[in-house]
């Protein structure tokens, strides 16, 4: 793309507007890891720092973005350690932070911030459907959530009622990275629904033939 040059002689308001409009929603994958050799957690994350960040010092100044997750290893354990410090650039009110199958209790001293999740468990996984599912309920300010479905999307049929979560149901989002399919709460429940009902009717009819 051609530089435009006459950039830096825009008022100072036009400018701010446009660096806003280049803010996007991302998925930021961020996760803990133990790091062995020093016996600590450690913050990791692979995905870019924004680039308007690596811009100029204008663009970071205006707070589009900020550096979070501090607390997650801020703890006695990593600081005896001389663990380095780490953070991640996010715009909390529009990025989703994707933790894979990183605990809930880990990012719990920053559970409030956190607006839009994205997480892989299997529903299928007692520990996880009786207790870690419940460690939910104190991320209250989590307005949309996304669960990549580990062991298929056939196995979270129910899981909207059954489990008790933070956000609205119509912000509630499945995805079976098996075949890709991404629905909303009600649209998978739906779809598992009546496909149990011609299941059910299926074998009603095979067993009224035998």
């Amino acid at each position: 793309m051609t530089t435009f040059h006459p950039f830096p002689r825009l008022p100072t308001e036009l400018r701010r507007r446009i660096w806003a409009l280049v803010v996007e929603p991302r998925v930021v994958e961020v996760r803990v890891v133990p790091d062995n050799p020093l016996k600590v957690q450690r913050l990791v994350s692979p995905t870019p720092v924004p680039a308007m960040l690596q811009t100029c010092q204008e663009a970071r100044n205006l707070g589009l973005y900020k550096q979070a997750f501090f607390e997650v290893t801020a703890t006695k354990v990593n600081a005896a350690a001389g663990a380095e410090s780490r953070y991640v650039w996010l715009n909390l009110d529009i990025d989703m932070v994707s933790i894979g199958k990183t605990s809930f209790r880990a990012f719990a001293p920053v559970a409030l911030s956190i607006k839009r999740l994205r997480f892989e468990r299997e529903n299928s996984d007692e520990s996880f459907y009786h207790f870690e599912v419940r460690e939910l309920w104190d991320w209250v300010n989590t307005e949309e959530i996304h669960v990549v479905c580990g062991d298929g999307m056939e196995a979270w049929h129910g899981a909207s009622h059954e489990h008790s979560w933070p956000c609205a149901l119509e912000n509630l989002w499945f995805f079976d990275p098996d075949d890709g399919r991404m629905m909303r709460s009600f649209e998978m429940e739906q779809m598992l629904d009546e496909a149990l009902e011609e299941m059910n009717r299926q074998n009603d009819e095979a067993a009224e033939e035998a």
